[in-house]
């Protein structure tokens, strides 16, 4: 089994909490839709691979009050950094 499958031990009954570094729009306010540059920091709990995706829910209530819903965020690479200094997080 490869490493980066071991993911599924957190589940929607046993998540993680993790922290958002950085949450940056990268779309212009023009564009037909939004496009952010998010940077988690795991301190190496969750494995990932750049191509999947991980599921992400904000604390907080949305507008109507009830809580967030479960969003899923494309894992790019990284090879520009999570930053843009060609490093990436070491958690």
């Amino acid at each position: 089994m490869k490493k980066w499958l071991l993911s599924t031990k957190v589940k929607p009954k046993n998540p993680y909490t993790g922290s958002c570094l950085l949450n940056t729009k990268i779309t212009g306010d023009d564009a037909p839709g939004d496009t952010w540059h998010m940077v988690f920091t795991t301190e190496g709990e969750v494995p990932y691979k750049e191509g999947k995706s991980i599921g992400v829910i904000a604390d907080g209530v949305e507008r109507n009050e009830k809580p967030h819903k479960l969003r899923l965020c494309s894992i790019p690479s990284n090879a520009l950094g999570d930053f843009g200094d060609s490093k990436i997080n070491p958690s």
